[in-house]
């Protein structure tokens, strides 16, 4: 890193670690997630992108480069090795030029059901090990739908041998080498231009995704159509295994953030939007365990980022339960002034720049919008701007004025 870009980097970071701990940088940190947008301004697919890891890596940095408005810079938006699902068949996700025809511009996308079935639940505790295998894994993954056959009990007794040495076994064994090697080239492309981006004086708060307890249940296991009615005719269950997922929640984002060194861990909230469920099943079943979650991490030095997904207006008497100006939330969709009003003594706050003007709004209109948004949430510090959601694409000359509006209007 040259001095300059050092320098560069050393104003970032205390720039966004001031606003972070709720205090006034010298102005209002830039940290938009910018999404699929360089790689589609770069000419390639979404399905090109999701294969040739260098040729997205590099649409990434040469948009940083060209626009250093920003305070981060991520060279991920999101999206998986395309050759590693497919070599999994995985069942839960669909992307872009897959198999099944998806077009190729599409965005990647996940398929929900229940793994875990009716009259299940007793099974799952009684015996996880033997459920992954047997039930979750084939019904998830093609490449390992011969598991929902094997006898337990034999392999536990001693007949693994005999299914790991079967030749039946090299067609799968084939397969999974090629997702793992895949997986290593992805992790080993992400690397390198993730050092890049360092080197030219941008500053990360990116830390991982994850999913909370209550999401971690309906996404995963039960599906949202399997989970809603659980949450009446079988509170006990989903109660019993919300307190297992929130121990396994915990610990693999402190253990990603002990294996990459990030500061940072974040937690994406699919199903606890305003009437999504009722109040009462918020504060009983969604967030305890999302709460646990964030004390746990801040008592391990790890700053929470909560990203809150769709209206998080009458949840917002929950998120001041934490303690002071240690905690990060992402609005999607709020009323800013309420939001800066109830959290803005308590959290730092981000979000909320509605991407549907970036996307289709004139300059003049992003400029205007973004003076509105930063007179409401700049005051006092404790302000990240970023949109709703990363973008995806957008007319250049829009993405250049909302930069540029940031800037001149993000000054203290």
């Amino acid at each position: 890193m040259t001095e300059e870009y050092a320098k560069r980097y050393a104003e970032r970071k205390l720039r966004c670690e001031t606003a972070v701990a709720n205090k006034q940088p010298d102005r209002v940190p830039n940290v938009i997630g910018v999404g699929s947008y360089p790689i589609k301004k770069a000419g390639l697919t979404m399905a090109e992108a999701m294969i040739d890891h260098e040729a997205a890596c590099q649409a990434m940095l040469d948009f940083y480069t060209k626009y250093s408005y920003t305070d981060t810079a991520s060279v991920s938006n999101f999206t998986p090795a395309a050759k590693i699902l497919e070599n999994l068949d995985s069942k839960t996700a669909r992307w872009p030029g897959d198999p099944k025809g998806l077009d190729v511009n599409n965005t990647y996308q996940f398929i929900e059901f229940p793994t875990l079935e009716d009259g299940e639940y007793d099974e799952f505790f009684d015996h996880p090990a033997e459920f992954w295998l047997t039930k979750h894994l084939p019904r998830t993954l093609g490449l390992f739908e011969f598991t929902k056959d094997l006898d337990y009990t034999n392999l536990v007794l001693g007949g693994a041998q005999g299914l790991l040495t079967s030749p039946d076994m090299i067609p799968v064994y084939k397969r999974l080498l090629a997702a793992a090697e895949e997986q290593q080239r992805f992790g080993s492309v992400v690397a390198k231009y993730s050092a890049k981006l360092s080197e030219l004086g941008y500053y990360s708060i990116s830390g991982g995704g994850s999913a909370t307890a209550f999401d971690m249940l309906g996404d995963t296991l039960r599906g949202t159509f399997g989970m809603m009615p659980d949450l009446v005719d079988d509170r006990d269950n989903v109660k019993k295994a919300l307190d297992m997922f929130v121990k396994y929640h915990i610990n693999g984002t402190l253990n990603f953030c002990k294996m990459t060194g990030s500061r940072y861990g974040w937690v994406m909230l699919h199903k606890g939007f305003d009437n999504f469920i009722s109040d009462e099943d918020y504060r009983e079943l969604y967030w305890p365990y999302l709460q646990q979650w964030i004390l746990a991490l801040i008592d391990n030095g790890i700053t929470p980022v909560v990203y809150t997904e769709g209206s998080y207006n009458t949840r917002l008497p929950y998120l001041k339960e934490v303690p002071e100006n240690k905690v990060v939330y992402h609005f999607e969709n709020v009323d800013l002034a309420l939001a800066k009003k109830e959290l803005g003594d308590i959290a730092c706050l981000m979000g909320g720049f509605p991407v549907y003007t970036v996307r289709y709004g004139t300059p003049e209109r992003i400029r205007d919008e973004v003076k509105k948004h930063l007179d409401i949430m700049a005051p006092g510090g404790g302000y990240l701007f970023s949109c709703q959601y990363s973008l995806e694409d957008a007319p250049e000359e829009n993405m250049e004025t909302l930069l540029e509006s940031v800037y001149e209007y993000g000054k203290y």
